[in-house]
């Protein structure tokens, strides 16, 4: 199963969680363009859907699919969560 990925605006600047076989990672930024530079440089995003994340107004979370290697998230400053949201 590939990752899902959903890159989300918040009031204090974004957060990027990824969920894969029942469990999430997660990572806050302190802006939305931090968020999607890293998305981009983990590959969590390839370049179309940087593009038309960019375009999004705030309040509408990108959501999207990766083929990562997950123990990648981990040395990146994401925080493992043992069962993702319902």
């Amino acid at each position: 199963m590939n990752p899902r990925v959903t890159i989300t605006r918040t009031n204090s600047g974004a957060s990027t969680a990824v969920t894969s076989n029942g469990l999430e990672w997660s990572k806050d930024y302190g802006s939305w363009e931090q968020a999607l530079d890293e998305a981009l440089n983990l590959e969590l995003l390839n370049k179309v859907e940087f593009a038309a994340a960019k375009m999004l107004p705030p309040g509408f979370p990108f959501h999207g699919g990766a083929e990562i290697d997950i123990s990648v998230l981990t040395t990146q400053g994401f925080q493992s969560a043992k069962e993702s949201p319902q």
